[in-house]
């Protein structure tokens, strides 16, 4: 059994949105780790999350989220979430986790959110 997963990544400057759309679970996030791994090795300081595709998320998927939080603000950087809402935004709330991830209603505040106070930042 497979679970549906579709991942895109975008390069923006420093940042990388990795856009998620279908389930995240015990199956899939394997294949979110090796993105965002990818991302991080590869120079991106700043993670954003877009989540507003997914239909499902469970406590693996959680614990990869939380697991590149750290691990991309050990590197100086950030992992914000974008688009939370539905099934994410409830189980973020019912964990107590939804204080622990920076949240943006979408993609473009969360590149605000990251790029530089210059204006000479991220390009939508």
């Amino acid at each position: 059994m497979t679970t549906r997963l579709d991942l895109s990544v975008r390069r923006h400057q420093d940042a990388s949105v990795i856009a998620l759309d279908g389930e995240l679970d015990k199956l899939s996030s394997p294949r979110l780790h090796d993105v965002l791994a990818e991302q991080l090795d590869g120079g991106a300081c700043h993670l954003v999350l877009d989540v507003s595709g997914l239909s499902f998320c469970d406590s693996t998927g959680l614990w990869t989220m939380l697991a590149f939080q750290r691990r991309a603000g050990a590197a100086g950087g950030s992992l914000r979430l974008a688009g939370v809402y539905g099934v994410l935004e409830r189980i973020l709330t019912v964990t107590g986790l939804a204080a622990a991830f920076s949240r943006d209603p979408d993609v473009s505040a969360s590149l605000r959110a990251v790029s530089p106070a210059d204006g000479n930042g991220v390009n939508n």
